[in-house]
């Protein structure tokens, strides 16, 4: 096995690569889920807004990015955005302020959903404590949500994970990028995607893995939230 892949050292350059290519995979996508959580929490409690400009304008920015491609919102953040504010972005930085707006706007709906299946009696009987609209969020109502949410969120984060390889078409060297110059530089395509397949699929089982662990634990935590 190793030798057919390996062929006489011919893709010793793209496996060693692979590493490079697949840390920084990890990390821009890690960091733009970070980062779409917040915008998320944001945007949802936006949404919740009694001010009707606010929730219009929250649905509006939903709208538009779940109507449109994220290779789209890949070439604004590199070429269209640093040009109107008149700076430069690297391409990593790009890729990830991308793929975070991308996913914040699935998200707000995903907690959304997960708001939904709360019930109000709980927001009453919080009050009837005399807790605060800040202390009901924090205590009470995010906690349920993210818990409820953690399914579809590890779906939401496999499907960021496998579109960053869009962060291709903007020269940044993650695993898809590393796959696309090895087929460019030898004749061994089928090694290649192999690796390649073998390594996303890794990287998606451990996160299945480690959203079930954090589901068990966090229903030890909440017991009643199911």
């Amino acid at each position: 096995m190793l030798d057919w892949l390996n062929q006489n050292g011919a893709l010793a350059p793209f496996l060693h690569g692979v590493v490079e290519g697949t840390a920084i995979t990890i990390a821009a996508s890690v960091a733009a889920f970070a980062i779409g959580i917040v915008l998320g929490v944001v945007l949802l409690l936006a949404r919740l807004s009694p001010y009707s400009p606010v929730r219009g304008a929250v649905m509006l920015w939903v709208s538009a990015i779940r109507g449109t491609p994220a290779l789209i919102h890949m070439l604004i953040a590199y070429y269209v955005v640093p040009a109107l504010l008149g700076i430069s972005v690297s391409p990593i930085a790009a890729g990830i302020g991308a793929l975070a707006c991308n996913t914040s706007a699935y998200i707000v709906e995903i907690l959304r959903g997960a708001l939904g299946t709360l019930s109000g009696g709980q927001v009453a009987a919080a009050r009837a404590l005399g807790m605060r609209r800040r202390q009901i969020w924090r205590y009470v109502l995010l906690p349920q949500v993210f818990y409820r949410a953690i399914p579809p969120l590890t779906s939401e984060l496999t499907i960021l994970l496998k579109a960053s390889s869009l962060m291709s078409i903007i020269a940044v060297p993650e695993l898809a990028t590393v796959a696309r110059n090895a087929t460019l530089q030898s004749d061994l395509p089928l090694q290649v995607f192999t690796v390649t397949a073998a390594v996303y699929f890794i990287i998606l089982f451990c996160i299945s893995a480690v959203s079930r662990l954090c589901e068990r634990r966090v229903s030890r935590m909440l017991p009643n939230a199911h």
